[in-house]
């Protein structure tokens, strides 16, 4: 058999004696590709599924002794962002149109962009956390670790791979609840002010169709 033909085989064998992918990494994969699907446009929804929630924070902060902020706090901050904002610029931002009518679409979008750099800031927090803490618990489970017979104690007694990987993910909580306590605020806030709910901003090809069309019929008329 040729050198080249050997090789070959050779490839083809050790393709053959790959190991599968545990359950615990095909789950962990499955779980991060659902959570990228709301990276284009996330909402507070998708950063709340994702972030240690006021009981999970209370039990983190008493085993860890993290700082995780005062709820109250940071809500206020994410409720005075948006209105201080609102206050300063109202004059500014919210002119008469031609029917002498107040015009609210430039500080809508304004307060929506802010809004929209909390909420992405937070869910980025809370994905990291939710992935460290998925992480850590695989961990945890004898049937995903594979080193976990040689790192089941530790050096000297010290900290095993576990309790590593248990921190790691403890010390991402506090960031992860306290910039999604601030953005609920925010989001509070401009339901208070506008009489909706804020939502992340998609094209919308309906009114591109309408502009079109009235394009069109400008232009065989006029």
């Amino acid at each position: 058999m040729s050198d080249a033909a050997t090789t070959i085989a050779q490839n083809s064998a050790d393709r053959k004696a790959a190991p599968k992918a545990s359950p615990a990494s095909v789950r962990r994969f499955n779980e991060a590709r659902e959570r990228t699907k709301a990276i284009s446009a996330p909402t507070l929804a998708d950063v709340l599924r994702l972030a240690p929630n006021d009981d999970k924070i209370s039990a983190i902060v008493q085993h860890f002794g993290f700082e995780a902020g005062d709820h109250d706090e940071l809500l206020g901050a994410g409720l005075n962002l948006i209105r201080d904002q609102y206050a300063l610029l109202e004059d500014v931002l919210v002119v008469p149109d031609f029917r002498g009518e107040r015009n609210f679409k430039a500080m809508e979008m304004h307060l929506g962009r802010l809004v929209d750099g909390l909420i992405r800031s937070a869910y980025g927090a809370a994905n990291f956390y939710e992935t460290k803490r998925q992480l850590a618990r695989d961990e945890q489970n004898a049937f995903s670790n594979e080193s976990r017979d040689e790192d089941r104690q530790g050096i000297d007694g010290g900290e095993t791979r576990v309790d590593r990987a248990v921190r790691f993910a403890a010390q991402q909580a506090p960031k992860a609840y306290a910039l999604a306590i601030m953005a609920t605020g925010a989001c509070d806030a401009y339901r208070d002010i506008f009489g909706e709910d804020w939502k992340p901003y998609t094209k919308d090809n309906a009114r591109s169709l309408t502009e079109n069309v009235r394009a069109a019929q400008w232009g065989a008329v006029l």
